[in-house]
């Protein structure tokens, strides 16, 4: 039996180029790379998804503490900046400040809620802070918005199968991801996990055929 992802994908939003600041960050990006088990073609590499309740320490603090000033002065100045917010919510994301990065990914997604990369690293934060719940409510709220977006269909599976003990609903979330994603990228490996989760478990007697 293949082996279960136990990865979310990392954050769907990306930095914007004009922010030639944050070039310099050290990005963690921890806990949170649901897909790239399966090398989704997005930017940072996450760790493994063992969801924590606490925040991990910061790594290079004094660019960590700069970068979050810049931000936050530019928020105050304007304090309807989507792209501030949301860069916020990154830096927070990428340092493993989970509470932090929800906090303020809920602040940009009240200017704009239909933003599907943002609604699904809100996610991905909830569920580094162990809350499935609230990860998943966030999920279905991005698929409202972008009903295909593929990064967040495959982090509500990994969800489900992991957080819920549900493969049958990750395995309905997959399908439904390859349907709405003919070319998605790495659909052998998760037609493969899908196999997986549709055979009966080792030790299972199979079933006999009808005379």
């Amino acid at each position: 039996m293949a082996k279960q992802p136990k990865q979310i994908a990392p954050r769907a939003t990306k930095d914007s180029p004009g922010n030639v600041l944050f070039a310099g960050v050290v990005c963690l990006a921890v806990g949170l790379g649901i897909g790239y088990y399966f090398g989704m073609q997005s930017a940072k590499q996450a760790g493994p998804v063992a969801a924590t309740q606490s925040d991990a320490p910061i790594a290079n603090p004094s660019a960590f503490i700069q970068n979050e000033a810049s931000l936050k002065a530019m928020i105050q100045s304007n304090p309807r900046d989507v792209n501030a917010l949301t860069q916020l919510g990154n830096l927070y994301y990428d340092h493993g400040q989970f509470r932090d990065a929800a906090e303020w990914y809920g602040k940009a997604l009240e200017i704009n809620p239909n933003n599907a990369d943002v609604r699904t690293d809100r996610g991905t934060s909830y569920w580094n802070l162990g809350q499935a719940d609230a990860a998943i409510a966030e999920f279905q709220k991005a698929l409202e918005a972008d009903p295909s977006h593929a990064q967040t269909l495959y982090n509500l599976g990994v969800v489900y199968l992991n957080g819920k003990n549900n493969p049958a609903e990750a395995k309905k979330v997959w399908e439904r991801l390859l349907a709405s994603n003919p070319n998605y990228p790495d659909r052998a490996k998760l037609q493969q996990q899908i196999a997986a989760l549709s055979a009966p478990p080792a030790g299972a007697p199979s079933s006999a055929a009808p005379a």
